[in-house]
């Protein structure tokens, strides 16, 4: 008889620890998924991203180069600092030339680099952009 009770609290310890085992597991795995479900969407948008990431998705390792990378266009460096409102037609037309060169997977990197180098792109060749990089 004593042998008979004590296989029951034995087999009621067993399950207690079983069921406590399976809720820590369980636990353990919606931790882990939440975490990777936020750090892919901490991915998703880079803080220098164009702002239509629904259109084009960027390699985050693009926004964080310091490295000014030419694309045969070091003769944009002469619009430095000029204001979107004092490009002439010619200036536009020179920068619209160089866009539409580069493949949609260096446009990207061609916007990082003009952007390190303080050319600012009228906003009409930022619509023209994205709409070549959506294209891929």
């Amino acid at each position: 008889m004593i042998i008979f009770v004590l296989m029951i609290y034995i087999t009621g310890i067993l399950i207690i620890v079983l069921i406590l085992a399976f809720f820590v597991l369980r636990k353990k795995g919606i931790t882990s998924e939440t975490t990777s479900e936020s750090e892919e969407t901490q991915k998703l948008v880079a803080s220098d991203c164009c702002g239509a990431h629904e259109i084009c998705e960027f390699d985050e390792s693009i926004f964080k180069e310091k490295e000014i990378v030419y694309f045969n266009d070091e003769e944009l460096d002469e619009l430095r600092n000029v204001r979107e409102d004092q490009f002439t037609g010619r200036q536009i037309d020179d920068l619209r030339e160089v866009l539409y060169t580069l493949r949609p997977d260096e446009i990207g990197k061609w916007l990082t680099s003009i952007g390190l180098r303080h050319i600012h792109l009228p906003a009409i060749l930022q619509q023209e952009a994205r709409q070549l990089m959506a294209e891929k």
